[in-house]
């Protein structure tokens, strides 16, 4: 047997170098981005950190629809008719340029300038801590080679033992060892799917998301006695799925998919 320790033994240290391992890849992930600096982020940017580029130009045409100046033409074309509304963000502004003429929302999303206002509004978010760095996301994954590592260590215990002719220990202990094994390559695998935002980023967004859970669409809030900043919180912490019930032709237009945005049926109701 490897290193001569008996099989439960073996188990009982193949464990313990398991949450060894395992706790310190999440330290890593919990350490990483837990500092930010600058402002908080704004409506739009908070949309980004929800779910990217695509939601976060749909929260800036809900913004320029709300303020009256996004007009419907023909051939699912947008244009805008007046000045954006005031204070508007950088990425809203550079939406209402592209819309000077007619657009499509492709057209739209592939215009220079929205490219630009996102590219900044990115290189804002990774400077202030927001989104991590490609040096932060590889440090998450270098955390998680221990657990490889470790796993490793088990299965060269059994294929050593298969080897030699040796036994790992009883049918429990190999057994045990075996699915440890594959647990903790499953956990290193997992662990290697880092989140482009920082922990500080998540932890806003859940916040966030408490403070304003009167506005989850799983409540059906009613939009028409709502704001048009509650409109823009509750698409940029939840989603798109508000903007269809007070503009579904608009959000349709902008992308909103009807079918990824539905609420998922309780099993209950799909078993009646």
């Amino acid at each position: 047997m490897l290193w001569g320790v008996s099989g439960p033994l073996f188990l009982l240290d193949y464990l313990a170098a398991v949450a060894g391992t395992l706790a310190l890849a999440l330290a890593i992930r919990a350490l990483t981005g837990w500092r930010t600096r600058g402002e908080p982020p704004s409506t739009v940017e908070l949309a980004y950190l929800t779910d990217r580029a695509g939601l976060a130009c749909q929260v800036g045409m809900a913004a320029l629809r709300r303020g009256g100046v996004v007009r419907l033409g023909e051939l699912s074309t947008l244009s805008v008719d007046g000045p954006p509304p005031g204070g508007s963000a950088p990425l809203v502004r550079a939406l209402h340029a592209a819309l000077r003429r007619p657009q499509t929302w492709a057209a739209v999303l592939a215009d220079p300038a929205v490219g630009r206002a996102l590219r900044r509004m990115v290189g804002r978010l990774v400077r202030d801590g927001w989104l991590l760095t490609a040096r932060q996301r590889r440090r998450m994954v270098v955390g998680t080679l221990p657990l490889f590592g470790v796993a490793a260590v088990g299965v060269t215990r059994l294929i050593d033992s298969a080897v030699e002719g040796r036994t790992a220990g009883g049918p429990a202990s190999v057994a045990g060892l075996l699915l440890c094994c594959l647990a903790t390559a499953l956990a290193g695998w997992w662990l290697c799917e880092v989140p482009e935002t920082g922990t500080a980023a998540r932890r806003l967004l859940r916040r966030q998301r408490r403070a304003h859970a009167e506005l989850a669409p799983e409540r059906r809030p009613a939009w028409s006695e709502r704001s048009t900043d509650e409109l823009l919180n509750a698409m940029a912490l939840f989603g798109p799925r508000p903007l269809l019930a007070v503009d579904p032709r608009f959000a349709e237009l902008v992308g909103v998919d009807l079918e990824r945005t539905r609420p998922a049926t309780p099993a209950g109701a799909r078993r009646r």
